[in-house]
Parts: C-alpha cells; structure tokens; sequence
C-alpha cells in the first residue's frame, strides 16, 4: 500500500495572470501569491493480483485497459506512466472539495503523479511534479486553467510564483509568523460549483480585458509591498480591490448567496476573497477578529487557515 498526502490550497493575488494567454502575452508574465493549506486530499494506491485497474473516487470503476477508465486525470496519469493493469486507486480528501475553489482537482492530479511514480520506482521532485500536472492539465485535458495550483500544492508553503512566456516557473518562498497565519478564516458557502464554465468564459474574453488583468497583476506587485512591511490590513484591503476587478472578468462569480455572506462578514474584516473561479465554494476572509467571523457565520462550516509547509508527500509505502 501506498498513501500518498497532497495540500489543498488558497490564492490571495494574482490569479488569471497564470493562465497561459495572459502570461504569454504581458511582458511582466504572470504573477501570483498563494499558500498550501493543512486540509489536504489523498491518493491510495494498492496492488491487486488480478489484471484490472479499480478506482474509487466520487464512483467505484473496473476497468481491464487504461483507456477505458472515465476518470481522467487517473486515465492519464496512468496513460503517462504506461502503468500495467493491477493496481487500486482510491482518492479521498479531508473536507468536501469538489468545486470549492481550493484546488482539489490539481491537488488529487498531483498526488496521483507523486503516487504512481514513486510506485513504479520513478520518483520525481515536486517542481517536476508539478510541470507534468500542468502538463496534463492544460496539454492532454485542454483545461481552462493557469498553472497556479498545481505549483502551489506540489511545493507547499507561502509562496510568491512568477510564471513566464518560456515556460518558466520562478518561485519565492515568504516567510510568515503566526501573527500573519491567524488573520484568515475559510468560510464554505454551501455551493458546489464546476469552474469550467465560468474560467472558459475568462479565458476566451482575455485579450479584451487585458487592462484588468493587469490591475490583478498590479494588485499582487502591491501587496508584496504590504507584507513585507506588515501593513497586513493594507494587505487585506486589497484582497477585496483586486476581487472587485475579478468580479468583472466573467458571469457568474458572485451571487446572491456569496453576497449575503460578505455583507455579514466584512465589517469585521480587512478584507476578502472568493476561492477559485467563484460562483461558490469558499470564501476567505483576512481580520483581527476571525471569532465574530465564525460566529456570524455558525449555520456554515467554517474553520481557520493554517498553512502547510510540506507540499505532496508519500506519508506511508509499504510495498
């Protein structure tokens, strides 16, 4: 058995400027500041002695050939790696994940590179890890996405990318302090929401609305400023300008529902943040008084951010 333990994740600045028909275009590239979180999925592998590929996930599906499994990223990963037929795949997460704007779709693509690879004794490091995942991603599956999240969850840690015309992944680790950790709270909105649809929109509408996506780029130049002089409530205020612009780049990313809960909340915030695409999932709030915004918002879950360090990792192989 194999176990393989990879990072959801939260973006603060600059995401869309990852996504490859911003970056490619701007001279500055792309930019984004983000940290992996201590709620995390999971990839288990375990050998089978019949030749077969079983994989339980949302569904549980036996399949004889590699090209007949429905779930992509492991018939791709599994494609990829030209893994031969005998082996359970089994994919769980801490907290409900799907469409939640953390990630988890990169984050169980990441861990299932981590895990084969390492099962078929090629193990590879996590920068590696994440290029083939954007590879997959964005290359294979023709996903409306940036690269942010599969280098955000494969590295771990507080993060500043910088993502280039070439290809290139420049990555800078920000150093932060339990002061900075404990100013955010992750509120679930109770909505599940598949972000194809509203990052299609972004990405085919790019080049005529380049100017706002370089305000979320100036944005996140900004709040490097912001954090590394501690002016976190500067900081938190812009989370909250720069998802004024997000707003505008597509239909769909805020609602009545998400509305309601920022009303409720941000008198008592810095500032704020819709996960991912929008439309639902998770909201993230930045205060000095993350009780009142758990208190204000008892009739969801809620809970409080802590970063985790590690990235995707095999925390257990026992073959």
């Amino acid at each position: 058995m194999l176990v393989c333990q990879t990072p959801l994740r939260i973006s603060f600045f600059g995401g869309g400027t990852d996504i490859p028909e911003y970056y490619t275009s701007s001279p500055r590239g792309g930019q984004v500041i983000s940290a992996a979180i201590d709620k995390s999925t999971y990839v288990i592998l375990n050998r089978l002695y019949r030749d077969q590929f079983v994989c339980n996930y949302t569904k549980k599906e036996t399949s004889n050939y590699i090209d007949d499994i429905e779930h992509e990223y492991i018939r791709e990963v599994l494609r990829y790696f030209k893994v031969k037929p005998g082996l359970e795949i089994t994919t769980l997460a801490d907290i409900p994940s799907e469409g939640s704007g953390l990630a988890s779709s990169s984050s169980i693509l990441v861990g299932l590179i981590n895990a084969v690879s390492t099962w078929i004794e090629k193990p590879m490091n996590q920068i590696d890890i994440a290029h083939l995942a954007c590879h997959i991603e964005l290359e294979i599956l023709d996903k409306p996405i940036g690269k942010q999240d599969q280098f955000a969850v494969s590295y771990g840690g507080f993060n500043h990318f910088q993502f280039f015309e070439d290809g290139a992944v420049n990555i800078k680790e920000l150093q932060y302090d339990s002061e900075f950790e404990k100013k955010f709270v992750l509120i679930n909105t109770g909505i599940s929401r598949q972000s194809s649809s509203i990052l299609s929109s972004q990405k085919e509408t790019i080049e005529k609305k380049i100017k706002k996506y370089d305000g979320i780029y100036d944005f996140c130049t900004q709040a490097l400023e912001f954090y590394k002089n501690k002016e976190y409530e500067d900081f938190g205020l812009s989370m909250s300008q720069s998802m004024q612009i997000k707003n505008t780049l597509a239909k769909g990313i805020t609602n009545k529902a998400i509305n309601n809960i920022v009303q409720s909340s941000i008198p008592w915030a810095y500032g704020y943040k819709i996960c991912g695409a929008g439309g639902g999932g998770y909201l993230l709030f930045m205060s000095d008084n993350v009780n009142e915004i758990h208190m204000r918002n008892r009739i969801f879950d809620t809970f409080d951010v802590k970063f985790d360090d590690q990235g995707t990792r095999i925390v257990f192989y026992n073959d």
